[in-house]
């Protein structure tokens, strides 16, 4: 039997990776995992954890504890049927939770991954940011989750890439042309 497609998106905010793996999601039938809906699930709970991560995420701005958001993708990987696929959406997002991930990734026995990574210039994702009117994308907010980006997520990828995981996608074009970047280079690999 073949085993699943699965992949990883990545990208600092504003590509539009949430709006591809949604999209990637449904034309392969993926189960679709985003980081960042599930911690702002959590956030909305009267809980210890729950108040822990709206501060971070919400209020700071900061990137949540490698070791809870490694333990809920892990949760829910474990969860899901082995023979279905997976798209995973900003996890992981530093070095901390890709060695986490390396570790617990082949417990799930889905095979392989593949990692996308739309790059954007960081005039384009703040433009767009701007434009979403999220809570949590403040002015500030979003300046602090680029320099998390550039700072921690970018020196990830390119320990990815050194292992040719990595597949490249422009994110300025249009979601449309995006997506079919996004598939052709997925039929060349």
């Amino acid at each position: 039997m073949d085993k699943p497609l699965n992949l990883i998106i990545l990208g600092p905010q504003g590509s539009g990776k949430g709006t591809q793996a949604q999209m990637l999601a449904k034309r392969f039938n993926l189960a679709f995992l985003g980081s960042g809906d599930l911690l702002r699930e959590i956030a909305k709970t009267d809980t210890l954890l729950g108040r822990e991560v709206h501060q971070t995420i919400n209020v700071e701005g900061r990137h949540m504890r490698s070791e809870v958001i490694s333990q809920v993708i892990k949760e829910k990987l474990h969860a899901l049927p082995r023979d279905q696929g997976v798209i995973l959406e900003s996890y992981p997002r530093n070095l901390e939770q890709y060695e986490e991930f390396k570790k617990f990734w082949p417990e799930t026995e889905r095979g392989d991954y593949l990692i996308l990574y739309i790059h954007l210039s960081e005039e384009e994702s703040i433009k767009r940011m701007m434009l979403r009117k999220r809570l949590d994308d403040t002015d500030d907010t979003i300046h602090k989750r680029l320099e998390l980006f550039n700072s921690l997520t970018k020196p990830m990828i390119e320990e990815m890439d050194k292992q040719n995981r990595v597949i490249r996608i422009d994110g300025a074009p249009s979601i449309e042309q995006v997506n079919e970047e996004i598939l052709s280079k997925l039929n060349e690999k």
